[in-house]
């Protein structure tokens, strides 16, 4: 099984009377435990920033879903939290504020870790791969590849740069 990790800034939603606000303290890592579909679903997520755009309260999460539900993310944000992802013009209706829905929606998998599912962590094959993970580096690309040995697994972990849309918006 694999973890990811996903990057999305937030409309957040302050009222006195709405005991679903989230916190707006950075890096303290929180979770959501509803279900969804009647299945179980769990998200971890933190605020990485908080930002003021167009009139609006934004809030940069990282979240890494512990379960794989349809649009579980988006959903959890959005139904539970009222704070939609910026440009979620699904879950986001009647909770939208503001101009942001008309960006795009502010979703990215940023990373990835999982276990090789074809190799073990044999020297050589860990060697290998760091050589492949390092060509990959040195083309210019804002992703990086690293594989790592954990006992008798070869662990692999990708991850990217937020997309440039995503930094022009966390810098207005």
């Amino acid at each position: 099984h694999g973890r990811r990790e996903s990057v999305g800034p937030i409309e957040m939603h302050q009222s006195e009377d709405d005991d679903n606000n989230l916190p707006l303290g950075e890096n303290q890592w929180q979770s959501t435990d509803v279900p969804l579909d009647g299945k179980s679903a769990i998200t971890h997520w933190r605020v990485l920033k908080n930002i003021q755009h167009n009139n609006t309260q934004l809030s940069l999460l990282e979240l890494k879903p512990k379960t794989g539900r349809y649009r579980q993310l988006r959903r959890h944000m959005a139904k539970i939290h009222g704070c939609p992802l910026v440009g979620d013009t699904v879950f986001a209706k009647g909770i939208e504020k503001g101009n942001n829905r008309y960006l795009g929606l502010f979703l990215c998998s940023s990373a990835v870790r999982f276990e090789h599912p074809c190799y073990g962590a044999s020297s050589d094959i860990v060697e290998r791969n760091r050589n492949a993970a390092a060509r990959l580096s040195s083309d210019g690309s804002s992703g990086r590849v690293t594989f790592r040995s954990k006992g008798d697994r070869l662990m692999v972990e990708a991850s990217i740069e937020l997309p440039r849309h995503f930094a022009d918006l966390l810098e207005n």
